[in-house]
């Protein structure tokens, strides 16, 4: 059953399964959240890298605007390099026709030129080019650099080595405008990021609605669990589920499974309380009512010891009513079966603790240890739980003078406990109806409830022990009657000696 949210959220005692699932209920945006989600994750690292492609685009596009002129500007050099060659710089520099017409270009973009000695002073030229700063002697090597000349920023070529005529050697540099490099630049950055700034948000949208869509069995299975009446604990169909949320429907289906099982478990603890409690309640009435009419000391005192009594059988009741509704609960979060337990020191504390009961019904009641300690893993409030039933439904059971032993034993593989006693005994055919709640021997004057054996068996199961009816034995001449064993399959020691 999956519980509607409007119905738990009226219910202050709803159980621990109900109020964690209903906390998925609580988030009414929680299918935009995880679309939202995604998106920041699926588009954030996107748009990260994006604006990394755009600054490494941009030195891309300005290495690609600057190849091209740069080798122009490397072509005028040597050019201007070769006709200064030609002549004695010391004379003065007259460069040819074809040589200025090539230096000039365009006239909007004069590439300027100036010829250097070693010391760098000015031999010629048709601008005063700034010179580099740490520039070297190395003779035949290009070099680029960008400068500022009168306020515009230029791309200078620089070469050293040139000798003229008369052997004296010289600088060779070359300047242009970056005007046209910034152009072509912006017209690259313009043709590449275009088609980005396009189809990125393209994307982005055509992903959105394919989230969206992608996400729509979300919405439909969850329409069909607010569908769900408060009562249907049927599971939930995972036939239209795509792939990725089938195992979140199994997670929810197990769940419902726990929670129709703590919801019978509820019903019955009810059912079973307000069945069973109806006798004790009522002749505890009766026993008022009578002890309000009576005049006679002695019979008034008769009614009290009997309403003592039917409280003492009622409390005892619904203890036991308790215990086995903890015993039968599915999800116990106060049960801890991984403690380590000596079964001999269990049943020794538990023995004594009934050594005042016995005393006063003249029951012997002894204890036998095991030679070894008998390790097993299992909680140990239910574990002397179930010890406590055994041994108060043999006391029930035993008549005075007779005798109840509690006995520990094992091997290497398993260990036991099991309570044997001189009373009346089962018979072949009750045995398996014993554990059945509220169950009682035909015959029997023993005022009990039937439920003693029922949380035996509750416990014994929860921690995967299996309960069997031994051959009983004789004490001191008395033959026994009943003798049930607990065997446990988990130990955690290898050293038990046989019993």
């Amino acid at each position: 059953m999956l519980i509607d949210p409007q119905v738990l959220e009226e219910t202050d005692s709803s159980p621990p399964e109900s109020k964690a699932f209903l906390s998925l209920f609580r988030r009414k945006k929680s299918h935009r959240a995880l679309l939202n989600k995604i998106m920041i994750w699926m588009f954030g690292p996107l748009f990260l890298l994006w604006t990394i492609g755009l600054v490494i685009t941009y030195f891309i596009a300005q290495n690609i605007a600057n190849a091209p002129y740069d080798r122009t500007l490397a072509d005028h050099l040597r050019l201007l390099k070769h006709e200064v060659e030609q002549q004695k710089i010391l004379e003065g520099i007259e460069l040819s026709a074809s040589a200025i017409t090539i230096l000039q270009g365009d006239p909007a973009h004069l590439i300027r030129w100036e010829i250097r000695d070693a010391n760098g002073n000015s031999l010629g030229g048709n601008g005063s080019i700034p010179l580099p700063e740490n520039w070297t002697y190395e003779e035949d090597k290009i070099r680029f650099r960008n400068e500022s000349y009168d306020g515009h920023s230029i791309r200078v070529a620089y070469i050293w080595g040139g000798r003229d005529a008369s052997g004296l050697p010289f600088l060779t540099i070359v300047a242009q405008s970056n005007e046209m490099r910034a152009t072509l630049q912006q017209e690259i950055l313009t043709g590449m990021l275009t088609p980005q700034l396009i189809v990125l948000p393209l994307a982005a949208l055509l992903a959105g609605l394919g989230l969206t869509q992608g996400l729509e069995p979300l919405s439909l299975l969850q329409e069909r669990i607010r569908a769900r009446r408060a009562n249907d604990m049927s599971p939930i169909s995972a036939e239209l589920a795509p792939a990725e949320i089938v195992p979140l429907v199994a997670a929810m289906n197990s769940l419902l499974v726990r929670l129709a099982a703590s919801s019978e478990t509820q019903r019955r603890f009810v059912a079973n309380a307000a069945h069973q409690l109806k006798t004790p309640l009522a002749g505890m009435r009766t026993q008022a009512e009578l002890a309000m009419r009576e005049q006679s000391p002695e019979k008034l005192d008769e009614s009290l010891r009997q309403l003592v009594l039917g409280s003492q059988r009622a409390t005892r009741l619904v203890n036991q009513l308790l215990s086995l509704a903890r015993a039968e609960s599915a999800e116990n979060p106060a049960l801890r079966l991984a403690d380590d337990i000596d079964l001999n020191a269990l049943a020794e504390q538990q023995t004594l603790d009934w050594v005042d009961a016995a005393l006063k019904k003249d029951i012997d009641l002894g204890f036998e240890r095991a030679p070894a300690p008998m390790r097993v893993s299992g909680d140990s409030i239910m574990l002397a739980e179930m010890l406590n039933n055994l041994i108060e439904n043999s006391m029930l059971y035993t008549p005075d003078a007779g005798w109840i032993t509690v006995r520990v034993g094992g091997d290497a593989l398993s260990a036991y406990i099991e309570v044997e006693d001189s009373g009346p005994g089962i018979s072949p055919e009750d045995r398996e109806r014993v554990f059945d709640r509220f169950f009682r021997v035909l015959g029997g004057s023993t005022d009990g409830s039937g439920l003693g054996l029922s949380i035996v068996k509750e416990i014994a199961e929860q921690h995967n022990a299996s309960v069997n009816f031994m051959p009983p034995g004789n004490r001191n001449g008395k033959p026994g009657g009943t003798c049930l064993r607990i065997t446990f399959n988990r130990i955690k020691t290898s050293t038990i000696l046989p019993a």
